[in-house]
């Protein structure tokens, strides 16, 4: 991969990831749907998915669903938990 390629592969990936985050701090939820962060910064679903993938790889979240069209991430489960009481959960 060449290093103009690299970067903007690089690029993509942190906007996506930041989407993702703020779109759970906005909302509230744990999950957003791949469908909402691809319409959002304007890209094919396939490239949010993949970059989502590789997101789950590292521990930042997990695809709930089988066909994996939302995503949750830590911060995102966090916040459910504190929501729903489970202040031990949230704070390890």
């Amino acid at each position: 991969m060449s290093s103009t390629h690299e970067r903007e592969y690089i690029d993509k990936h942190e906007l996506i990831m930041s989407k993702l985050l703020q779109k759970v701090e906005e909302s509230g939820r744990g999950c957003i749907s791949v469908q909402q962060i691809a319409v959002e910064l304007g890209m094919d679903q396939r490239t949010v998915r993949s970059h989502l993938k590789i997101m789950e790889i590292h521990n930042a979240g997990v695809f709930v669903d089988p066909k994996e069209k939302e995503f949750c991430t830590k911060e995102g489960l966090i916040l459910l938990a504190k929501k729903i009481g489970l202040k031990e959960i949230a704070s390890e």
